[in-house]
């Protein structure tokens, strides 16, 4: 679409929230499916310490990464301050990062 741009974003949590992060993945993933569906969001998932040998051991979250195609990083801003993440205080906003990001190569799934 003209006019649209890429971003990567990292957004890591605060220390002790693995709890609150739980409780909240429902209001999560219900904020970013309108997201997904308009094109806004492309991916989204949580960054980890490292992969669990045990598949029944929870995952050990760090974070989270998205990228977003916006028009701006404003508007990334924007979306990321109204997710359930960042207003229950998981996600350690002062720390975010969004950078302009522009994909060269990928393989869908």
């Amino acid at each position: 679409m003209p006019g649209q741009n890429d971003f990567l974003v990292h957004l890591p949590d605060k220390p002790d929230m693995l709890a609150t992060r739980m409780s909240q993945i429902a209001a999560h993933l219900s904020h970013n499916k309108p997201l997904l569906e308009a094109g806004s969001l492309i991916l989204s998932g949580p960054t980890l310490t490292g992969h669990p040998s045990d598949p029944t051991q929870g995952l050990p979250i760090t974070g989270s990464v998205l990228i977003f195609r916006t028009g701006t990083a404003e508007e990334v801003w924007e979306m990321l301050a109204a997710d359930p993440l960042a207003k229950t205080g998981v996600w350690d906003m002062e720390k975010a990062t969004v950078t302009p990001y522009r994909c060269g190569l990928w393989k869908p799934y």
